[in-house]
């Protein structure tokens, strides 16, 4: 998503006024404090929360590390012992690879299982949270890939009084409404770009209850949860892009849904099998389509979609670039083939129906080309 005018323009201005480092005690180094520290206020009152438990960080990557990272060995170091970490296989590579990290260290890892649409199955989870033992359980918001919405009721209700819940929030933020059961989450991860906010900021929110080992030691900056100098123009342009994303969601929503049939509509016109895997009756995200082309060489599929001006991808944005087919679609039961097959479709804020319909069309030459060529 392009930085939103509003926020670049509030970038700008920050970095202009208060260009001083926060930590200083000269006079312009406490201007830059108060614009700071405003600017965690006004992202507390969004998300629900105290200031104090907003921690601002490079992005969702570091945010999700840090909550992982530091809520499992803190409960190592307060425990003794490693704590049982729990996620599932729809978890974005940002939860997945702390994870594997700590399990190639010798901490004990399950990943829970997901349906067809990456919606995540929580039969085992009560039994896995049963007992005296410490765990870490990261389950997402909603996924990046098919839309699905995860049920955090359900999720909230298996806890543990020894349990550590970090939420992957970053899809659902502007895209669906508040979910108050993220209160009960000890920690939940906001992206700044996905938001219209530039690149390089993110928020971690961290509740008054969790413990967390810093991940990134220095300057004892945040309540000592994450070293390094803070830059009051990144925050007061993530402030103004939640602020906006809050405002618009429900028109958004809106708009977004309408889009995706108008692009789903016209995609048809192929008449060539076209499979939808983001769930049609559940929760999902408004935005987002995962779709199927069967037969056809996944090698060829975003080649093909981008020489007819698509801008889609295969998994998770940030690993589309990787051989691999998605790890996502896998663990939801698809063939390599298939996963290969796959592309992820969403739409940004200020897209439009007639836009969304022209896209459509295109994806439409793309598989009947497809088709053509498997067919031949």
């Amino acid at each position: 998503m392009p930085v939103r005018a509003e926020v670049r323009e509030e970038w700008a201005r920050v970095e202009r006024d208060a260009p001083g480092n926060p930590a200083s005690i000269h006079r312009s180094g406490r201007r830059a404090q108060a614009v700071l520290e405003d600017a965690r206020e006004r992202v507390a009152a969004q998300l629900r929360c105290s200031a104090r438990e907003i921690v601002f960080v490079s992005g969702a990557t570091e945010a999700n590390n840090l909550a992982i990272l530091g809520a499992a060995r803190a409960a190592a170091r307060l425990d003794g012992n490693a704590p049982l970490l729990i996620a599932s296989g729809a978890e974005h590579p940002a939860v997945l690879a702390p994870l594997r990290l700590l399990q190639n260290e010798g901490w004990p890892l399950h990943l829970l299982p997901i349906d067809s649409c990456a919606r995540v199955v929580l039969t085992d989870l009560g039994a896995l949270l049963g007992g005296n033992r410490s765990a870490v359980l990261a389950v997402q918001w909603a996924n990046n890939e098919t839309g699905a919405v995860q049920n955090l009721t359900q999720t909230a209700a298996f806890l543990g009084t020894q349990t550590h819940w970090h939420v992957d929030a970053v899809q659902g933020f502007g895209k669906l409404p508040w979910d108050p059961m993220l209160e009960s989450a000890h920690t939940f991860t906001v992206s700044g770009h996905k938001l219209g906010a530039p690149k390089g900021i993110g928020v971690l929110r961290v509740g008054e209850r969790a413990l967390l080992d810093p991940v990134i030691v220095g300057g004892g900056q945040q309540r000592g949860r994450r070293g390094g100098t803070e830059t009051p123009a990144l925050a007061a342009a993530f402030a103004c892009a939640l602020e906006l994303a809050f405002a618009e969601q429900s028109a958004f929503a809106d708009e977004a849904e309408a889009c995706c049939e108008e692009f789903l509509r016209a995609a048809h016109t192929s008449e060539v099998p076209i499979a939808a895997h983001s769930p049609q009756d559940l929760p999902r995200l408004p935005n987002t389509l995962s779709l199927t082309l069967p037969g056809v060489d996944g090698r060829a599929l975003l080649p093909a979609c981008d020489a007819e001006g698509l801008d889609v991808s295969s998994g998770a944005a940030c690993s589309s670039g990787a051989a691999q087919p998605s790890a996502v679609l896998l663990a939801a039961g698809m063939s390599e083939s298939e996963a290969r097959a796959t592309v992820r479709i969403s739409f940004a804020p200020g897209c439009r129906q007639a836009l969304a319909a022209e896209a459509g069309l295109r994806f439409a030459t793309v598989a009947r080309r497809l088709y053509e060529v498997a067919l031949s």
